[in-house]
C-alpha cells in the first residue's frame, strides 16, 4: 500500500484550502496512505471556512509549530524527507511555499528544488545529487535549463560549465529509469528568436555542442534547437512525438505548458533519491479565503507521485 507524505505548504497561502479540498477526493486513489504535515490550525480553519471535514481513514496528521510561516514550511519539508529517508514513506507531494516567507525565516533557498537537493545530499548520503524541475501533464514533459532566473541573466547562466549538459543527463536518466523509456526522444528549444537565425549565439555556443554529443552516443535522440514561437503550434500533450521538451528559460517553457495543462500542471523534481511531486502554482495569497481556489493540480500531483512510486 503506497504511503505518501503531503506537506501543506505555507500556512498564509492557499495550501490549506487545496489540501482540504483534495482530501475530500481520496477515494479516487485506491489503497493510498497519506501523512499530512504542516500547520494544523490553518488546515482546520480552512476546513471550517469551506464547511468540510478532515477525513481520518487512511490519513495521519502531523502539526508543525513555528513562529514564522516560512519556518513552518521548511520544517514540514524536513520532517517529510526524514520520514522517507527512514523508510516510513514512499514519496513526497508538496503544497506551495512562499519564497519571501522562507527568506524571512532565515532559509536562503530560492524554492523547493534547492531545499530538496540540499536535504538529499545531507540525509541520503548523496553528495552528487542534482535536482531539476520537470513539469508533467499527460505525455508532455517539460524541463527547464534555468529556473527562477531573470531574463537578462539567462545567457550567463547557460554559459556556465555543464549548464546544458548536466540537466539533460539527469532528464535522460529519469526517462530511462523512472519512465522506462529505453530510447528517449527529446526536443530542445532555442534561446533567441528563430533559434538564433536573426541574432544571438547561445544556440551555437551552448546548445549545438550538447546535441552533437548526445546524438553521438546513439541511445537518445536530441532534436533542435527549435524556434520556440512555432514549436507548440497544434501541440497535443497526449500525443506529442517527444518524450520531453527542454526550454532554456522559465517563461519560454512554462507559458505554453500551463496554457496546455490548465489547472492540472504538476512539477516533478528529478535527480533526487526519492520521488517528489508538487503543484504547478504558487501560494496565491491574494485569493485566500475567497472560495475560488482549485485543487486540480494537487490531485494531479498525488496521482503522478503514485504512478512514479509504483
Amino acid at each position: 500500500m503506497p504511503h505518501l507524505v503531503l506537506t501543506i505548504g505555507d500556512p498564509t497561502g492557499i495550501g490549506p484550502e487545496i489540501t482540504v479540498k483534495a482530501l475530500q477526493k481520496l477515494d479516487a486513489f485506491a489503497g493510498l496512505r497519506l501523512t499530512v504535515i504542516g500547520c494544523q490550525k490553518a488546515l482546520m480553519q480552512a476546513a471550517q471556512q469551506l464547511g468540510m471535514s478532515l477525513p481520518a481513514d487512511g490519513v495521519a496528521y502531523t502539526d508543525i509549530h513555528a513562529d514564522k510561516p516560512g519556518a513552518v514550511s521548511y520544517q514540514a519539508i524536513e520532517q517529510a524527507v526524514d520520514m522517507i529517508a527512514a523508510g516510513k514513506a514512499d514519496g513526497l507531494v508538496t503544497g506551495p511555499i512562499s519564497k519571501k516567507n522562507l527568506a524571512e525565516a532565515g532559509h536562503a533557498f530560492p524554492g523547493h528544488t534547492e531545499i530538496l537537493e540540499d536535504m538529499a545530499r545531507r540525509k541520503f548520503n548523496a553528495p552528487d545529487a542534482r535536482a531539476e524541475m520537470l513539469f508533467v501533464h499527460k505525455n508532455f514533459r517539460l524541463l527547464l535549463l534555468t529556473r527562477h532566473t531573470a531574463l537578462k541573466n539567462v545567457p550567463a547562466e547557460l554559459a556556465k560549465t555543464g549548464a546544458v549538459a548536466k540537466p539533460l543527463k539527469t532528464l535522460i536518466r529519469f526517462l530511462r529509469d523512472r519512465a522506462k523509456i529505453d530510447e528517449p526522444r527529446i526536443a530542445i528549444l532555442g534561446v533567441n528568436p528563430h533559434a538564433g537565425e536573426v541574432g544571438g549565439e547561445e544556440e551555437k555556443k551552448f546548445i549545438m555542442p550538447v546535441i552533437h554529443a548526445v546524438n553521438g552516443i546513439g541511445a537518445t535522440q536530441l532534436d533542435g534547437p527549435f524556434a520556440a514561437d512555432a514549436f507548440f503550434r497544434d501541440f497535443d500533450p497526449a500525443t506529442t512525438p517527444y518524450h520531453a521538451v527542454v526550454a532554456p528559460y522559465h517563461d519560454q517553457g512554462l507559458i505554453p505548458f500551463k496554457m496546455l495543462a490548465g489547472y492540472a500542471a504538476v512539477n516533478v523534481t528529478i535527480g533526487l533519491p526519492f520521488i517528489r511531486t508538487s503543484v504547478g502554482h504558487g501560494t496565491a495569497e491574494d485569493i485566500v479565503g475567497k472560495g475560488v481556489v482549485r485543487e486540480d493540480s494537487l490531485l494531479a500531483a498525488i496521482q503522478t507521485a503514485l504512478d512514479l512510486v509504483k
